[in-house]
């Protein structure tokens, strides 16, 4: 029995068989989030953490969670619709970003690591620069609306660079 949370919430964890937490490293706690990994694990429980990750624009990996607040919203569905700014593409930053975490990860003992998330269906890349939602996207994929990939052609997404950096990882 586990419970996934984040940082803020203070869990007594002696009623759950796991440590679990929603973790992302931004820039605020980068200097003591190894530590704070370490100290999880010294609880004496397994540790999964049961979210990470990184948009693909420069800069998101500062931001952790909070990087898909660059996406305005549709106020009635809730659906996003497009970028709220100018942002650059950074695949390698996504990458790093995961490489890193993952890392970190393992040398601090956690048990497992969930990456957030495979394909990130409500963010599509899109020709025009601000409904590029696929900038805001924490998937190791980019998704495609209306063609189909060239490394997998029967599918409608590409593998991005933090796919191949979580496949060698665990290569």
């Amino acid at each position: 029995i586990t419970y996934a949370a984040i940082p803020f919430e203070r869990v007594d964890w002696a009623a759950f068989d796991f440590v679990s937490l929603d973790l992302y490293r931004t820039s605020a706690v980068a200097a003591h989030f190894a530590e704070s990994v370490r100290a999880l694990v010294l609880e004496g429980k397994p540790v999964a953490i049961t979210e990470f990750g990184c948009a693909t624009y420069h800069g998101a990996a500062d931001t952790g969670a909070s990087a898909v607040f660059i996406v305005e919203y549709d106020p009635d569905t809730a659906r996003p619709l497009r970028r709220n700014g100018d942002y650059t593409r950074d695949e390698a930053e996504q990458a790093t970003y995961l490489r890193e975490l993952l890392t970190i990860f393992d040398t601090e003992g956690v048990d497992t690591t969930l990456v957030f998330t495979f394909a990130n269906y409500g963010m599509p890349q899109r020709d025009t620069p601000r409904d590029n939602l696929d900038l805001a996207s924490y998937g190791l994929v980019t998704l495609f609306e209306d063609r189909l990939g060239d490394t997998y052609p029967d599918m409608a997404w590409e593998p991005k660079a933090a796919f191949a950096a979580v496949a060698e990882h665990y290569g």
